[in-house]
């Protein structure tokens, strides 16, 4: 993808690039992109209708291990379905299959908040102790209102799952957690259900909450954890610049800390984004943001020509003009490069339930043109939500919700979910033993 026949001229532009001045680099943009025919199959993975923003355990980044989690692996997902089960399923690392189909493997709990609740199903939390879960849960007997959603937790112990409530859990919502292996204090973050402020703790000390400084509910539904800290990325206004205009720009929060940094100060306005540590930097961290909707922007910390390092714009990804709106992109690393990932629409409605929807992938290298198409409508006119990464023993599969779409006298209709190879090949390591 996007590699020049020419291996002299390609080996000189790669040299050249380790040169550049940010000012360059921040030039090096991918180009608006056409759309192509020349797409992968769909593959239906499960036909069941009740799937709710799914998510999946730690062997997504394509590294099975069968033995982890007391014997149960991490090849797993979990959702809250519409009736309000929490559901435990498994993922074939090999296939890509879901086991049982419909994700009923182990139900978990009952009263959960579906997703269509809050904008939010289930979270998964990583840490020294093994894969949790983390999601909005309702008072059991009580009618389900924002005074009897809370925080609820899934953990397994010793081979047997239990869940419940944290310490003090009521009148919030919508729960994300740090996805560290090797951190032996994970910590969440989340809303509450009526003034839209947010919060975080750590689950060495559930009971005692901390407020982050973000300014709205509907900023905060950005929040991410940044991987290997206790740091939040998120997006928030800014104060007004020298023309009198509020931007919402990306800031990062240390929980650890209370250090507060505005990251991106460009006249556009940014939808959230993801922070982690990329490959093809030596492993250095790097972000992406939404500008305007429309352009998936990748930033690196670079010298500008004063010496100082600043987060500069390394590649600006346009997007098709039919389809110029995008929606719900993650990141993710395969075989040292990174990837990005998202919905692409020709509404600016982020629910527009009656028109098509596509999922397409870029790279974050300015020098490759890897922008890709991973699906049309030359078959099915479809809307398709909620894309989600596993790295299976094939390479990264591509999974998302597809709905058959709203019209004047009908609703949209589910159509199972869905997967698409991103053809990136086999991961170079995917077992531990």
């Amino acid at each position: 993808m996007g590699r020049s026949k020419n291996n002299g001229v390609g080996l000189r532009v790669r040299r050249m690039s380790s040169r550049l001045a940010p000012w360059l680099a921040a030039l090096l943009v991918g180009a608006a992109p056409a759309l192509h025919a020349q797409t992968l199959p769909e593959v239906q993975v499960s036909t069941a209708q009740d799937f709710q923003d799914f998510e999946f355990d730690w062997g997504r980044d394509g590294v099975f291990c069968s033995t982890c989690n007391f014997g149960d692996g991490n090849a797993r997902l979990t959702y809250v379905d519409s009736i309000g089960n929490l559901w435990l399923g498994y993922v074939d690392f090999q296939t890509g299959a879901f086991y049982p189909q419909d994700g009923h493997g182990v139900l978990l709990d009952t009263g959960a908040a579906p997703a269509n609740d809050y904008g939010n199903g289930p979270e998964w939390m990583f840490s020294t102790g093994g894969s949790q879960i983390v999601y909005t849960k309702y008072v059991p007997n009580r009618p389900h209102s924002a005074q009897t959603a809370g925080i609820g937790v899934a953990s397994m112990v010793n081979g047997a799952w239990s869940a419940g409530y944290i310490a003090n859990p009521l009148n919030r919502q919508s729960p994300a957690a740090t996805l560290d292996l090797t951190d032996a204090d994970p910590r969440i973050n989340y809303q509450d259900t009526s003034t839209g402020r947010l919060y975080w703790r750590a689950m060495s000390d559930p009971g005692t909450e901390h407020l982050l400084p973000i300014g709205s509910q509907t900023q905060g539904g950005s929040r991410r954890w940044v991987s290997g800290t206790h740091k939040v990325i998120y997006a928030g206004a800014a104060p007004p610049d020298s023309t009198g205009t509020s931007y919402v720009q990306m800031y990062l929060y240390d929980t650890d800390t209370g250090a507060k940094e505005q990251l991106t100060f460009d006249p556009t306005a940014k939808m959230g984004g993801f922070m982690w540590r990329a490959p093809e930097y030596n492993n250095e961290y790097v972000f992406f943001t939404v500008a305007d909707r429309t352009k998936v922007v990748v930033y690196r910390k670079l010298p500008g020509p004063d010496g100082v390092p600043r987060w500069t714009i390394v590649k600006s990804q346009d997007t098709p003009s039919q389809l110029p709106y995008v929606w719900s992109p993650e990141p993710f690393t395969h075989n040292g490069r990174s990837y990005i990932f998202f919905q692409l629409s020709s509404s600016p409605k982020f629910r527009d339930y009656s028109i098509p929807t596509q999922i397409a992938m870029t790279g974050i290298d300015p020098l490759r043109q890897d922008f890709r198409m991973l699906t049309n409508d030359s078959v099915n006119r479809r809307l398709r939500l909620d894309p989600e990464y596993f790295i299976t023993a094939q390479g990264p599969y591509i999974y998302y919700l597809r709905f058959k779409l709203e019209t004047s006298t009908t609703p949209a209709i589910s159509d199972g979910i869905w997967r698409v190879d991103t053809k990136l090949g086999p991961p170079q390591a995917n077992v531990v033993h």
